[in-house]
């Protein structure tokens, strides 16, 4: 979780301090969020032994069949592919206010 200390040499307009609460509650979430996607892939990962993204290209080519467990495993590798997309964006579009 992140922290945000404000003293009496950093204070910050209303504005600013909405924005910056806004950036660390979207940067914990998603970070949070990708924790547990890494984790099941992890477990995934362990447990078949082979790395996610060599998975995922050969369940997209159907080389894998259809089990439920491949199917979840896709599943959550697609989410964290987003994710990971979405943390990409906001770096790019959102400038950090120090």
């Amino acid at each position: 979780m992140p922290i945000i200390t404000i003293t009496k040499d950093n204070l910050l307009s209303l504005d600013e301090f909405k924005t910056l609460l806004e950036q660390a509650e979207e940067r914990s979430s998603i970070i949070d969020y990708i924790y547990r996607l890494t984790r099941q892939l992890v477990s995934y990962e362990n447990k078949y032994k082979m790395a996610s993204d060599v998975f995922y290209a050969r369940f997209m080519r159907g080389e894998m069949g259809d089990d439920l467990s491949y199917i979840k495993w896709a599943g959550r590798y697609e989410l964290y592919l987003e994710a990971k997309r979405e943390i990409e964006e906001q770096l790019v579009d959102k400038p950090m206010i120090v």
